[in-house]
């Protein structure tokens, strides 16, 4: 046979093999990238170019999920969210890079969630309004942004770094950063956030994996998994899970006993660099008892955050422009997801007490 034919032939076999037409079955829950809430190809108006939101939304969310499923392969960890991996990495001084991936997915989704191409502004009689003008430190919003902002400009100009606005059960507001693989959205194996993040975005942007729930169903987002498993109690020693399905939103106190890798001591301090931002945690009421101020800051929870990475602000705001940038990010912030989730989180606080 002519060279000729056997191409020929050889493209009739190929041309001819049947093709299948369901989707491939694996094992591996890999993450995927998925939308924004909003368009990235709009930009967010006075904040992101269209090519800076999609350097971060895209190109940078995705690397770290692909980052991610390579360095799992093959382990226990490959089926899981990165919810669950960050939880169940954090009891392992050698899963520090699986950890800090994780992380990384968790914080640069709730950064993005907050978002809006047509943001809503504070609302001055909301609960959240309330309690910032009566906070002795902040006092009033244009206060909360210089307080934010100078927090921001304290930072290495190379950090790596999310800064966050918080509240606690008692409804105090702070501010506090969190460094390289460090988090405010998981402590000690227990999922902290409410309102919209709670509901929807509790999927880190960039997962579509199924999560096996308590009672053995499938769940497209990771929220009734997040109860099971081991938590950490005081003295650092784990404890079993209960038998019945609790929520993954409650607070767990940090651990005070030793414990052993940067990593274990990053997730019993609820990944806080604790020794550069405790005094920043929360600023308790004047009024407040010595039994309540003792408790202020044990329990963080996020109402928004800002990324204070380079990649974040380098095409839009230049080298040197991240102070631009943060007094930028205000205007983008939907506020009343902040609201929202302030209420949603000081009421269940107060049921629970």
């Amino acid at each position: 046979m002519s060279a000729p034919n056997r191409a020929s032939a050889l493209l009739r076999a190929v041309v001819s093999r049947p093709v299948a037409t369901g989707p491939r079955t694996s094992k591996r829950f890999a993450h995927r990238r998925v939308p924004l809430p909003y368009d990235a190809e709009h930009g967010l108006p006075g904040f992101l170019s269209p090519n800076a939101l999609r350097t971060v939304a895209v190109d940078w969310q995705e690397g770290v999920l692909n980052r991610l499923d390579e360095l799992v392969r093959g382990t226990e960890l490959e089926e899981k969210s990165v919810l669950q991996t960050l939880k169940e990495a954090a009891q392992d001084p050698t899963r520090t890079l699986a950890f800090n991936y994780a992380s990384e997915a968790l914080n640069n989704s709730f950064f993005l969630s907050t978002l809006s191409p047509t943001p809503s502004g504070p609302t001055p009689s909301s609960s959240f309004s309330t309690k910032l003008a009566q906070t002795p430190s902040l006092g009033s919003f244009p206060a909360l942004v210089s307080h934010f902002s100078a927090h921001v400009s304290g930072l290495h100009p190379s950090s790596g770094a999310y800064v966050w606005l918080v509240t606690d059960p008692s409804g105090n507001l702070g501010v506090v950063g969190t460094y390289a693989g460090g988090t405010v959205l998981v402590k000690e194996r227990a999922q902290t956030g409410y309102g919209s993040y709670a509901g929807k975005d509790l999927r880190v942007l960039g997962e579509q994996v199924q999560v096996v729930d308590a009672a053995g169903g499938a769940s497209a987002a990771p929220a009734a998994a997040a109860a099971t498993g081991s938590e950490q109690v005081e003295g650092g020693a784990p404890a079993a899970a209960s038998s019945s399905s609790g929520s993954a939103w409650h607070a767990v106190t940090p651990a005070r006993g030793p414990s052993s890798g940067a990593n274990a001591a990053t997730a019993a301090n609820g990944g806080l660099d604790v020794s550069s931002s405790a005094h920043e945690i929360m600023q308790a009421s004047r009024q407040s008892t010595a039994a309540t101020a003792a408790s202020v800051g044990a329990n963080l929870h996020p109402l928004a955050c800002i990324s204070v990475h380079p990649h974040c602000y380098l095409e839009d705001y230049g080298l040197w422009g991240r102070d631009e940038y943060v007094k930028s990010w205000w205007g983008a912030v939907d506020w009343t997801k902040v609201e929202q989730a302030y209420d949603a989180f000081t009421t269940r606080a107060k049921a629970t007490r």
